[in-house]
């Protein structure tokens, strides 16, 4: 059997991508460290056209924030032996603490998100490694979204969660700590929900 060059015409291919099954497309994922699972941040979710995978960022984070941590820790505790000096400069630690604290704050954050986030497009690694939960779309009752506020507000943040349709499996709950990883998230889950067959997706207000 021959195929004519003008049969081929329109037909896109797509590069298989390790760890996916047969005929699985992957649609995106987002790695991040706006995104967590119980009291740990650092967080992937990756989507393809049949399944849902979490992976946890959780000790790539931690390395990377423990100097900043290290540096913290020893402030305050020259701070605690404050009393206990008479140099005059130990009476600015609380001060000083303060300001570190916020100057290394950002940085180190943004530098964590930027290597997380890098870490998180390595799909094959992450897929081979081992995953938080897996769901297929068959498995899934509902996703339930709500989005964090844009802008910096302290103390609140959003939700991705993801109801099973077993009875004898618990509800996972994914927190949202950024706007711009929620609407990410949020077109991911809109893009696998919208294909057939379709899963309930609720957004709260």
């Amino acid at each position: 059997m021959s195929i004519s060059q003008d049969t081929l015409t329109g037909v896109q291919w797509h590069e298989p991508v390790e760890g996916l099954e047969f005929g699985e497309t992957f649609l995106g994922g987002i790695a991040s460290t706006y995104l967590g699972r119980g009291r740990s941040i650092g967080y992937a979710v990756y989507f393809t056209d049949r399944r849902v995978i979490g992976v946890r960022m959780r000790l790539l984070t931690q390395a990377l924030l423990a100097p900043y941590i290290v540096v913290i820790c020893i402030l305050y505790i020259l701070t605690l032996l404050e009393i206990r000096s008479t140099v005059p400069l130990f009476g600015f630690l609380p001060l000083i603490v303060i300001g570190v604290d916020y100057g290394l704050r950002i940085p180190t954050r943004r530098l964590s998100e930027r290597i997380v986030s890098r870490r998180g497009n390595d799909i094959v690694r992450s897929l081979r490694g081992k995953k938080n939960f897996e769901f297929s779309r068959t498995e899934i009752d509902e996703f339930l979204m709500k989005s964090p506020p844009p802008g910096l507000s302290l103390g609140s943040k959003g939700y991705l969660k993801i109801t099973p349709k077993s009875s004898q499996v618990h509800p996972l709950e994914i927190k949202i700590y950024g706007w711009k990883q929620g609407q990410k998230l949020r077109d991911l889950v809109i893009s696998f929900s919208s294909r057939e067959p379709k899963v309930k997706a609720l957004e709260y207000p």
